[in-house]
């Protein structure tokens, strides 16, 4: 399969549909890009919530404090250990495999519930019945996978990662320096975490296309009707994009205070700050507070996506109107629709590979590239 995608845009043609549909593609993507990004960890679900209403980092402060999680479908744990440190480990016993952790809890010591096997809180092998006299080999310890924090979210990277965190977030700090994020609390939803269709790339791609807006959330009352359509932006980074427009109303932008001063034209008010974060990362900005998704590959289903959709409320009175002024939840249903057709085109074996327009897909044009570079790593057959 040739995924090479040309730097030169009005040369370039997009990723074949193969990309979009190849189990071995997906697996690929998964011991490459997956494996060397920082992805976020996924949130405590609502149930959770409901029985300690703690975020997963306040329920991991305390030295010995621990919790389960699951990313890209693998079994893992976060523990605080005994010096402080915050790890990510495997939830896999090195001895025959069992979990080792069932749900958040606060102790010295790891102990597998099926043999007894004990490690310390920083995942060394500590003992087990019958190995008393036998000196521990390196597959007795744990992996250690690096986490770090930005703000309050977590991020893990199930390999060695690409970037620094710090780099990869710089140009998203930068635009929301003025605005109390940290402060602004979480709002559990029912839509919060659901298997919906395309390929996770499918939902990333659309994101970057502002050339769909005018098409799929047209006017009278869709998105394309909310912002000036005619300036929408987007600015590159090396790991992120930022798309922005201003809003037709400006009641319904931003506190010119609350955002960086390049973003003031006049009476103008920016609707909303619509951040991608490779690979699959979006922390969509607005009035309102925070609107967090993440398009997580599904293996073994090259054609699904695990998508989770999370909020983070800075105006609760904005919030009750988010689905009438900043259209929330009718662009999340019209995008999951378009992709579901997107899905089956690309499936159908008519057309291999599109072009991009010049002056409309530079968004898209550099997602594509990202991709092709990121499974570059590992030589495709």
């Amino acid at each position: 399969m040739r995924v090479h995608v040309d730097p030169d845009i009005a040369r370039a043609e997009t990723l074949p549909a193969e990309a979009f549909t190849s189990r071995e593609f997906l697996d690929l993507e998964l011991r490459t890009i997956f494996a060397s990004s920082w992805l976020l960890v996924p949130l405590r679900s609502a149930a959770e919530l409901r029985i300690d209403p703690r975020s997963l980092t306040e329920l991991l402060k305390r030295r010995g404090a621990r919790a389960p999680v699951a990313m890209l479908d693998r079994p893992l744990f976060l523990q605080r250990d005994m010096k402080g440190v915050l790890r990510c480990l495997p939830n896999v016993c090195t001895h025959a495999w069992h979990s080792l952790i069932e749900g958040a809890g606060r102790e010295k010591m790891i102990v597998c519930p099926q043999h007894g096997r004990q490690f310390t809180a920083d995942g060394k092998f500590a003992s087990q019945p019958g190995f008393k006299e036998i000196p521990p080999r390196d597959c007795d310890h744990l992996r250690t996978f690096p986490v770090e924090p930005w703000r309050e979210l977590l991020f893990a990277c199930l390999g060695a990662p690409a970037m620094r965190l710090d780099a990869m977030m710089s140009e998203v700090n930068a635009t929301v320096a003025q605005l109390a994020v940290d402060e602004w609390r979480r709002e559990a939803h029912p839509a919060e975490v659901r298997e919906v269709a395309g390929n996770w790339k499918q939902h990333a791609w659309n994101y970057m296309d502002k050339f769909h807006v005018a098409f799929i959330h047209k006017a009278p009352g869709g998105l394309a009707d909310a912002i000036e359509l005619a300036g929408y932006r987007t600015e590159l980074h090396r790991w992120s994009s930022l798309q922005w427009a201003y809003a037709k109303d400006p009641d319904h932008g931003f506190d010119p205070t609350h955002v960086p001063s390049r973003f003031g034209e006049g009476k103008k008010r920016v609707f909303a700050l619509w951040w991608f974060v490779w690979p699959n990362l979006t922390l969509n900005f607005y009035p309102w507070g925070l609107s967090v998704n993440v398009y997580g590959p599904v293996p073994g289903k090259p054609d699904r996506t695990l998508f989770h959709w999370y909020h983070f409320v800075a105006d609760w009175k904005k919030y009750a109107r988010r689905n009438e002024t900043w259209l929330s939840e009718s662009v999340d249903a019209e995008d999951i629709d378009a992709i579901g057709q997107v899905r089956r085109g690309a499936a159908s074996g008519y057309a291999d590979r599109g072009r991009f327009a010049p002056g409309e897909e530079a968004g898209p044009h550099w997602f594509h590239r990202l991709v092709a570079e990121g499974v570059a790593q590992e030589k495709i057959g």
